[in-house]
Order: C-alpha cells, then structure tokens, then sequence
C-alpha cells in the first residue's frame, strides 16, 4: 500500500507544528507530504493579515517537500472527507482546535473517523505539544 500523509491546518502560526509532524511522519513512512486548508466560506480576503500567515504556512510546507492545498467550502468536515478518499491518504494529522469545546473536537473526529475507519489518525494537542496516535 501507498503511504500519503495529510495534515490539515487553519490560518494560526501554531499549524507550523502540524506541518513539522507531518514532515516527519512522511519522512519516516518515505511518503508524499500534503497540507490542506479548507477555508469556511469563499475566500480568505475578508481579513488581510490570513493570506500573509497562510502564504507563510504554505511557503514552510512547500519548503519541507509539501504540496499544499487551499479549499473553500460551507462543509468542511465533508471537504475533507472526499480529499481524502480522491487522494487516497493513509495518514491524517490534525490538531486540536483553540477555543473548541472538547464535545464538538470529539464530534469532529468521530465524524471524520466513522467516514475512513482505516485512516491512522494523528491529533496534536495543544497543551503538551505531544504526539498523539488515535
């Protein structure tokens, strides 16, 4: 089986973690690298200083051999879903969103896990910065 690994980030500089653990996972699996932003809505224009920071971010993940994505859409838990299953990832790193209930973290992903059972999900957390497999 092909190995690809995912990570999905949002427009915070706290995702350049995410692409760092992304980078080593691929590395260690010698698997592609592929970064995916899914913005809610239909542009990243209505705040000037987010394209400047995802520029940033995706100029990092491009750097680290990384190709990156920027989706928009009003479904972004649905978004992902299908990049995954069109690309065929194997690996998904997420991490866990600020100011987040821990329910609705969990529902996210739940929802994402019960669509790709066999994706191997890795989530991030916030407050240790450890890896975490789930």
């Amino acid at each position: 089986m092909n190995e690809k690994v995912l990570v999905c980030i949002t427009i915070q500089e706290n995702s350049r973690r995410l692409i760092s653990e992304g980078f080593n996972i691929a590395e260690k699996l010698n698997a592609p690298l592929n970064i995916l932003h899914v913005r809610k809505g239909e542009t990243i224009f209505d705040h000037p200083e987010s394209s400047a920071l995802l520029e940033d971010l995706f100029g990092y993940g491009s750097e680290l051999g990384g190709e990156v994505h920027f989706l928009c859409s009003s479904d972004i838990i649905q978004t992902i879903r299908e990049f995954i299953i069109e690309n065929k990832i194997t690996h998904l790193v997420l991490g866990v969103a600020r100011d987040t209930e821990p329910h609705s973290q969990t529902n996210i992903f739940d929802q994402l896990l019960s669509y790709l059972p066999d994706i191997n999900l890795s989530v991030l957390s916030r407050e240790d910065y450890k890896f975490q497999e789930a």
